[in-house]
């Protein structure tokens, strides 16, 4: 929003919004922010944990002008080479004190960095933590140089990492929940989970907060791909996974949301690329109300 002058977003035509613009990609359609200002605004949600996002800038002109300027905006550039970074916007009247770390530089055992990175999000009360989340977006199953099948040695690495990470945090705050959350881009769903995230499962008692609440694939699905036939699969790729431990504090409320008013899990799906394409993102939302010491 750079060459943004003051003028009536409201009433604004859409190709007057994309000249506010001086960036090689377009602005997100008015529609589009309207939707997720809505639904956001609504919702009222302390912590927001977002993935392919367009850097900060972009994060702190949303809050400013759609969202009353309620957030405070943490967001850092990642290592994607696509522009699609991480962030967190936090409540500013939230009483608890924040914390973030960023692993974007760290050495993965392949010797490689993450594809993105990882987003540790810390909340204190009282010099005392009560909440870690780590946000992380897995590396996809793209290929284009054809040297990682489905990207799979690289998810391996960057799951392994996370692993590592999630134990040694946990065994220094085992009192507290600790959660790993994202676009995993890869299944864990009871036999159809997928190889590479077997070593995270099987070190933890980490579940996915709808497994939790023993909520059916169909209602999990967070992604529609669509081949060039035009076939639909919907897939769930995104995940809150937390100790299972720790299940009595994950409200009932928790769901997959559509982006329109009741904003329940009970929206429909896409019927097409078009549909898709119109919808204010191609990930649906995960509402997740969990229960810290307050």
């Amino acid at each position: 929003m750079d060459k943004y002058n003051g003028e009536d977003l409201e009433t604004l035509h859409p190709p007057k919004w994309q000249l506010f613009t001086s960036s090689f990609f377009p602005n997100k359609s008015l529609k589009q922010l309207y939707e997720l200002k809505e639904m956001i605004l609504d919702l009222d949600p302390d912590v927001l944990s977002l993935t392919e996002v367009g850097g900060p800038e972009s994060l702190e002109n949303f809050n400013h002008f759609f969202l009353e300027d309620k957030y405070k905006v943490y967001c850092e550039p990642s290592n994607s080479d696509r522009g699609i970074d991480l962030g967190y916007m936090v409540k500013k009247d939230l009483k608890y004190k924040v914390e973030i770390k960023n692993h974007v530089k760290k050495r993965l055992e392949n010797g490689k960095k993450f594809s993105r990175g990882v987003m540790e999000l810390r909340l204190s009360l009282d010099d005392s933590y009560v909440y870690i989340n780590f946000l992380c977006h897995l590396k996809s199953k793209l290929n284009l140089k054809r040297v990682d099948f489905e990207g799979r040695g690289q998810r391996s690495a960057e799951i392994n990492f996370l692993r590592d990470l999630y134990l040694k945090t946990s065994s220094k705050y085992d009192k507290i929940p600790i959660s790993i959350s994202g676009d995993f881009n890869g299944i864990i769903f009871e036999d159809e989970t997928e190889e590479e995230f077997l070593p995270l499962l099987s070190a933890t008692n980490l579940k996915d907060v709808f497994d939790l609440q023993n909520k059916p694939i169909e209602l999990r699905m967070s992604y529609c791909y669509f081949n060039r036939q035009g076939s639909r699969y919907p897939m769930q790729l995104d995940y809150f996974l937390i100790d299972e431990k720790f299940s009595s504090l994950i409200d009932k409320e928790t769901t997959l949301l559509g982006f329109k008013p009741p904003y329940t899990d009970t929206f429909e799906l896409p019927n097409s690329m078009k549909e898709k394409r119109d919808l204010p993102s191609d990930h649906f939302a995960l509402l997740i109300k969990l229960k810290i010491k307050s």
